[in-house]
Parts: structure tokens; sequence; C-alpha cells
């Protein structure tokens, strides 16, 4: 059997800003970058700012 498995990512990863999680990756924020800049980046704080100031981007 196969199947394919989609995971959503946030927008932000393509061309991350530099306060977000996965621009620079270590042993302190790891865990936020698996959680925020993946399934749950709709919760991210760093991304609902950047919504609430107006930006859109394009979802993949």
């Amino acid at each position: 059997m196969s199947y394919e498995i989609k995971k959503k990512l946030c927008p932000l990863v393509k061309k991350p800003l530099s306060e977000c999680y996965c621009f620079e990756l270590n042993s302190k924020n790891i865990n936020s970058a698996i959680r925020y800049c993946s399934e749950c980046y709709e919760s991210c704080e760093i991304y609902k700012k950047q919504l609430a100031q107006g930006k859109s981007y394009e979802r993949y």
C-alpha cells in the first residue's frame, strides 16, 4: 500500500526572517522550529505578527 503524506510548512520557510526559528537552527530553538515552521505555523507569533502587518504569503 502506498500513500503520500503531505506536510504543511510555514510560507516563511522559503525566505525566513531573521527572527524566524528556522533562520538559524541551534539546540535552543530546534523544538520551536520543528513545531512552528511546520504544521503549527499558524499559531506562531512571528507568523501572526507578519499577517497583522498586512503581509500575505503563498501557502505550500
